[in-house]
């Protein structure tokens, strides 16, 4: 086998939804110190879909550098985060993963001028179909770039508003009606069962309306079901889930990628859960 690539992971980014085509992506440092540095991200010179079918080693060498920082850390926070980063960094607040809890009206934000620019802008509350129907929000554009890192097959805008905490809140009273959890083992090991989005989105607004949240939003006019493909030769039997804090690497047959996780015939890696960790990456 011969190395490819090597550097800290960074999330794989990607073009095109049908198919999706992904392209590696890592961070190298201009010195070997292990104390702030800014980090240098680029793509790799080959797509990771070439890999598909061929016997791959991912090899993680146990250093991690803070994907904020660039300071080596002997652990990692919220995908990549070194300890004083994850305390600090108003992304690293309960609220990013709960926006409903945002608290910056209260002038408690971490970071408020990041925090005027990350989150007080449109956001779209959108329905997909990853494991099954479920809720979601999302600031980018195109909102597709979410769906395909959550490996949605299908999807649809249902409205949008003017705040990460208004998407949050309505996001917030759908969960009484509908998942807003992607299930990543029915994700990774089978295709989703497909479904009528555009009735779904409907009879969801409907339920919406008649909450009357007093949470200002614009409907989705968009009618068209946006549908998404994977590069995937065929599903792992099993949903074995890999750790590079317990093991050191995986060589085995790249069978498929979807949302942000390599398939392996015998485990599967989220890549973006090991965000700054060290790899070399090899291949037949």
């Amino acid at each position: 086998m011969k190395e490819v690539a090597s550097g800290f992971l960074r999330m794989m980014d990607h073009e095109g939804i049908d198919p999706v085509e992904y392209i590696w992506m890592m961070a190298t440092y201009p010195a070997a110190d292990s104390g702030k540095q800014e980090a240098i991200e680029k793509p790799s010179d080959f797509k990771i879909g070439s890999l598909i079918g061929k016997r791959v080693k991912l090899e993680f060498t146990g250093k991690i550098r803070c994907v904020n920082c660039g300071k080596v850390t002997s652990k990692s926070f919220n995908q990549g985060s070194c300890f004083s980063c994850f305390q600090t960094l108003a992304q690293n607040d309960l609220c990013i993963l709960r926006p409903e809890t945002c608290h910056f009206h209260l002038g408690t934000c971490r970071e408020p001028e990041w925090g005027e620019g990350y989150c007080f802008q449109k956001h779209t509350v959108y329905l997909a179909n990853t494991s099954g129907l479920k809720v979601g929000i999302t600031r980018e554009k195109p909102v597709s770039n979410r769906w395909v890192d959550q490996g949605a097959q299908e999807a649809i805008p249902l409205l949008e508003v003017s705040s990460r905490r208004d998407a949050g809140l309505i996001e917030k009273q759908f969960t009484t009606v509908i998942d807003d959890k992607t299930k990543w083992q029915k994700m990774v090991t089978e295709d989703s069962v497909p479904f009528d989005l555009v009735s779904k989105k409907k009879e969801l607004l409907e339920v919406l309306d008649s909450w009357d949240l007093g949470v200002p939003y614009t409907e989705s006019e968009e009618e068209k079901i946006t549908k998404l493909s994977y590069p995937i030769l065929e599903y792992p039997k099993k949903s074995k889930s890999f750790s590079p804090d317990k093991e050191k690497e995986i060589d085995s047959k790249l069978i498929g990628i979807k949302g942000q996780y390599l398939l392996f015939e015998d485990t599967v890696i989220n890549i973006r859960a090991y965000g700054g960790y060290e790899i070399k990456l090899y291949s037949e």
